[in-house]
């Protein structure tokens, strides 16, 4: 692939795996657009620290084998039109007005470096997919489980907390079948009118796999402490259920700087960095699971669902 096309993919400062479905959907449009992807979460990210930081370097490997230093170059030009040289790695305050931002004259621009930070679905790009394509034909989930194999590399010691989980929890590691369940609580309850009924339809889905298939053990995902006493008055009995031991607290969504009047002083960075290594290890545990149950509408769930190619009697997202 040439060095002298790039696709900067930053950060949209919303929760891990939003802005990983965002750093996947760009990805892809690189593939497409015959670009080199070079994803830089930087003070835009919730979980930046710092200037320098690549925020997604904190928990994944790099997506190709350039950086952000290969992307900023003055002789290089930049699309939207608001990007230059000298403030590519900067936040654009205005971002909303979705200037040269269609997706069309993105996928179409021939700037050396095509700037990404405002959200476009798989399904939107799929189009441009050309015959030759390894894509064409495929649909989304196959293009999502095919993606996320092939860019998603966790960071060595995330992969340790992983392993250290199943060291000392021989029930996930030995006893099988295992059920893995995503269950949302009170976050999601202004995005899901229905959140609390939804939350009622699981109850009969674990029993029908329960009953079906024997499924010996149970592993619960919530952030939630009132369903997690639900679940656990329900299937802890006999070590049927298993969870992971972290106290992860509520994510709070950033305000957009470009709606800010005032300087950001969002809570963020090295505080978030530590329950956001336990929402990744939760979700790669959920993912070795043999059946999942999760909400449709959340990122962790779908999440879930593309980083393994399950048969479709194994997994249920709930709308």
């Amino acid at each position: 692939m040439p060095n002298n096309r790039f696709l900067l993919i930053k950060a949209l400062g919303h929760s891990i795996w939003s802005d990983v479905d965002h750093a996947i959907c760009q990805i892809y449009a690189a593939e497409l657009t015959g670009r080199t992807p070079v994803v830089y979460w930087g003070m835009e990210s919730m979980y930046s620290a710092s200037l320098n930081t690549n925020s997604f370097e904190l928990f994944f490997e790099p997506v190709s084998e350039y950086t952000v230093d290969d992307v900023v170059r003055t002789e290089f030009t930049y699309y939207p039109s608001v990007w230059r040289y000298s403030n590519v790695l900067a936040d654009d305050t205005d971002k909303l007005k979705m200037q040269d931002r269609d997706l069309k004259s993105m996928m179409t621009s021939d700037a050396n470096v095509l700037v990404s930070d405002v959200y476009y679905p798989l399904r939107s790009i799929i189009p441009f997919a050309k015959s030759d394509h390894w894509s064409y034909g495929m649909t989304p989930c196959q293009i999502y489980r095919r993606l996320y194999q092939k860019y998603l590399k966790l960071k060595p010691e995330i992969k340790r907390e992983i392993q250290k989980f199943h060291n000392i929890n021989p029930n996930f590691r030995d006893e099988r079948p295992i059920l893995g369940v995503h269950v949302r609580g009170k976050a999601l309850v202004t995005e899901v009118a229905q959140l609390y009924d939804l939350n009622e339809l699981y109850k009969p889905y674990i029993w029908e796999y329960i009953v079906r298939y024997n499924v010996r053990h149970i592993f619960v995902i919530t952030d939630s402490n009132k369903m997690f006493r639900q679940y656990k008055k329900l299937y802890g009995h006999g070590d049927m259920m298993i969870y992971p031991d972290s106290k992860k607290t509520p994510f709070q969504p950033r305000i957009p700087t470009c709606l800010l009047d005032y300087p950001n002083k969002r809570h963020k960075g090295v505080e978030l960095q530590r329950d956001t290594i336990e929402i990744i290890k939760d979700t790669y545990l959920a993912s070795q699971c043999d059946f999942f149950i999760g909400n449709g509408y959340s990122n962790l769930s779908n999440a879930v669902m593309r980083l393994k190619d399950w048969p479709e009697t194994n997994i249920r997202l709930l709308y």
